[in-house]
């Protein structure tokens, strides 16, 4: 299956255009997943996500929820584990994804309020990775999972760095769930008041290979490592030959600041058929891919949102991704900032801890 943007839409990016910042909301991934669980049609499939940089785990345990059709994997549950019931504060979320709606399940609302969560059941063969480097994050996911017996239902959260070859590398250890704080922070001592401790080192292909035991689609992937983005891609040619749709962050931080995007958008594309796009909200989405302006390659902090146009079964979320932009697009110039819903959420995600 091949969905290529057409030369029309090209033309149509000639207009002023802003680069999203984040948070973004992919609602065209929800409503492939909602569709698929209304209508039955993933009854005995597999679903493998991975978060490289799990962090707090809200996106993970949202993603398994919706990969999995499980009404047990709730957010609210999650974050009281994490705060062991609110004794404890995490570090501030950039992206607020903690207050953020969870995955909707509708059909399945009504049975999860009569049943426990060992007795509410999946819908699909579930796994989701949660790899995280920085010690006392991982510490926090790995005791809350266990403690909440989702381990058992497929969150698998792995205490380990990403990267683009195989070793130890010095990460920080700073308060749980802190964010921004990655291996550029450490020269192998203490660093912005932070202990560096060594960390065991993994590129994609080989994490894959070690820990995803099976040989079928990874269905989302999902990089956010504080700048180092790009060397986790690099690490993983064959693992993205898998990969159904991926998100990553784009800044200016690590190996960004020597990398550009346009080089990163053209590999994706021409070696692994990805349609990548800079996702906003309430419904905006803009075309990266045969869309490209100069100024994208300008460092700035924003997320990218790809799909794989040569797997059928993703073809209705490359056509609603497209769909989206091509309505975005039509919306004209009041666009170009799209920051009242946005920069309000920013905004809050700045005023304290979780």
């Amino acid at each position: 299956m091949t969905v290529k943007p057409t030369s029309a839409s090209r033309g149509l990016n000639n207009a002023p255009f802003h680069m999203p910042l984040n948070p973004s909301c992919p609602t065209w991934i929800e409503d492939f997943y909602s569709k698929k669980h209304k209508t039955k049609s993933n009854q005995n499939e597999t679903f493998t996500g991975m978060f490289v940089g799990c962090n707090k785990g809200m996106d993970a345990v949202n993603t398994l929820r919706m990969g999995s059709g499980n009404p047990s994997i709730n957010k609210d549950e999650w974050k009281i584990a994490m705060t062991r019931g609110g004794k404890e504060t995490l570090g501030r979320s950039v992206c607020n994804q903690a207050n953020l709606p969870q995955f909707e399940l509708h059909d399945h609302n009504a049975q999860h309020n009569n049943k426990t969560s060992s007795e509410s059941q999946s819908t699909t063969l579930s796994q989701v990775h949660c790899i995280e480097p920085m010690p006392s994050t991982y510490q926090a996911l790995s005791q809350s999972a266990k403690q909440l017996q989702w381990d058992a239902q497929g969150l698998i959260v792995t205490h380990a760095a990403i990267s683009k070859s195989n070793g130890t590398i010095p990460f920080p250890s700073g308060k749980a769930g802190r964010e921004n704080l990655g291996i550029a922070n450490c020269d192998g001592r203490e660093a912005d008041g932070v202990n560096c401790v060594n960390v065991d080192m993994f590129s994609l292909d080989t994490y894959v290979q070690k820990f995803v035991h099976h040989d079928g689609p990874i269905d989302f992937l999902s990089i956010d490592v504080e700048g180092f983005d790009i060397d986790v891609i690099l690490g993983g040619p064959s693992t993205l030959k898998r990969v159904h749709y991926l998100e990553f962050e784009y800044n200016w931080m690590g190996s960004w600041k020597n990398q550009k995007l346009s080089e990163t958008i053209r590999l994706l594309d021409e070696t692994y058929n990805f349609t990548c796009y800079w996702p906003g909200c309430d419904g905006n989405i803009w075309r990266i891919t045969d869309c490209w302006l100069d100024y994208y390659d300008l460092h700035f902090w924003s997320n990218v949102a790809c799909v794989n146009r040569g797997v059928e079964q993703m073809k209705d979320v490359a056509e609603d991704m497209e769909r989206l932009f091509l309505e975005t697009l039509e919306k004209g110039i009041g666009l170009v900032m799209d920051v009242d819903h946005r920069g309000g959420n920013f905004q809050h995600a700045k005023t304290g801890d979780l």
